[in-house]
């Protein structure tokens, strides 16, 4: 022991006299950001916490391929978020052409027949949206993952749903994880114990939602609900891993940032039952306080002594709703058939002469029977497109000319 004391002592010693000859310097950090960029980080750089290092996409890619699990968070409403998500898939299955599968946090355990009929091509876009119903389960726009699913259509890609049903979920969120009833308990996934970090950090994002109006109670809550998606994501992926259809898999999760941020959530609820090498991807938005007023939550945080990722990839911001253009109407489905309820003043649904009452019947020739009909063919087209659009007026048809042009994002479509 005298002698490696020694030792240490003589080195840290010439260390010492090394380090005089330089400049010094205060070492700056935390355990969330132990190596400060130099510059501020720019749009597009990647950055590697636990080295420091910026990387090209091609190098990030390369660590990535150690994983079993790359997990991506994402902020729904941010179209680069999605080509950050893109971009990690084509990449793995570039370097691993059928043995990448995606697991996706927007659609739930119900859907996956729908899911697998997509992949093996048996359905159009049009009949994968009202299969899935998306618009009501989701709800975000579908063009924000368009390009994805349909990269998994292409070179048939499983897609795993992560979400458990909704009525499990409404279960677990009214009476808590014992009062299940049985018909639904045997969907219920193991759940472990509640990581303290992440319970800290969800009491922080409660209070940026608003609390929700109520305090503990609403909290327990919450967290519940929060418990139950992300042990059941969990239990998702390692079924499948483990299962035929995955094994020498590897698999990309797509979720909302809070799931996997840290690695208390998804990584480690998955690791817990299959321990397996997994990495964080989060794409970091660089915006102005105008594109954030409104969307992102202002929580207040404790000090987390965790990585919140492996990689940053720094972004801006794109929303759908600068591409996004509507008619202006709200749709209502009422025996059968599909009613204007309201015409926004100014839309281009008003300037075309659509009133309410009318009974939509087709849009450029093609019929119009549900509200996804018209959301569909309304979501390919751009500002300064027209549209025929065929109605029913007090018993008589009528094919009115619409021109559409961008216009505020009202209480309608």
């Amino acid at each position: 022991m005298p002698f490696r004391r020694w030792i240490f002592a003589a080195a840290l010693s010439a260390l010492l006299l090394l380090s005089g000859c330089a400049s010094s310097r205060a070492v700056t950090g935390s355990a969330e950001m132990p190596y400060l960029p130099s510059t501020p980080p720019k749009v597009e750089e990647i950055f590697h916490l636990p080295t420091g290092l910026r990387l090209s996409i091609d190098g990030m890619m390369e660590m990535l391929s150690g994983a079993r699990l790359v997990s991506v968070g994402e902020t729904h409403d941010n179209l680069n978020d999605q080509r950050v998500e893109l971009t990690v898939v084509r990449g793995l299955h570039r370097r691993f052409p059928g043995k990448i599968a995606v697991g996706m946090e927007m659609f739930r355990e119900p859907q996956q027949a729908i899911l697998d009929r997509w992949v093996n091509g048996e359905l159009s876009e049009l009949e994968f949206l009202k299969a899935s119903k998306w618009y009501e389960t989701w709800g975000y726009d579908f063009g924000a993952y368009r390009d994805l699913l349909l990269f998994a259509k292409e070179h048939r890609i499983d897609v795993i749903a992560l979400n458990p049903s909704k009525d499990l979920q409404e279960a677990v969120r009214r009476t808590g994880l014992d009062n299940v009833p049985e018909d639904l308990r045997r969907k219920l996934p193991e759940i472990g114990e509640t990581d303290p970090w992440q319970r800290a950090v969800l009491r922080g994002v409660f209070g940026g939602h608003g609390g929700h109006g109520g305090g503990d109670e609403s909290f327990d809550s919450f967290l519940r609900v929060q418990l139950l998606w992300e042990e059941t994501m969990a239990q998702k992926v390692v079924d499948y891993l483990k299962g035929p259809r995955g094994e020498g898999k590897r698999m990309v999760t797509i979720t909302g940032g809070w799931h996997v941020k840290y690695g208390f959530g998804l990584p480690k609820k998955v690791v817990r039952r299959m321990p397996i090498p997994y990495a964080i991807v989060l794409p970091e938005e660089i915006s102005t306080p105008e594109q954030q007023e409104g969307r992102l939550m202002r929580v207040d945080l404790p000090e987390v002594p965790l990585l919140p990722a492996h990689f940053l990839w720094y972004v801006p911001f794109n929303s759908i709703e600068e591409k996004r253009v509507r008619m202006g109407i709200r749709m209502e489905e009422k025996e059968g058939r599909l009613l204007v309820e309201s015409v926004a003043p100014g839309s281009p649904a008003e300037k075309a002469g659509i009133a309410k009452g009318d009974e939509l019947l087709a849009l450029d020739g093609e019929p119009v029977k549900e509200s996804v009909d018209v959301l569909f063919r309304v979501g390919e087209k751009r500002g300064g497109d027209t549209a025929q659009v065929t109605v029913r007026r007090g018993g008589e048809e009528k094919t009115l000319a619409l021109r559409f042009f961008k216009m505020p994002k009202p209480k309608s479509h």
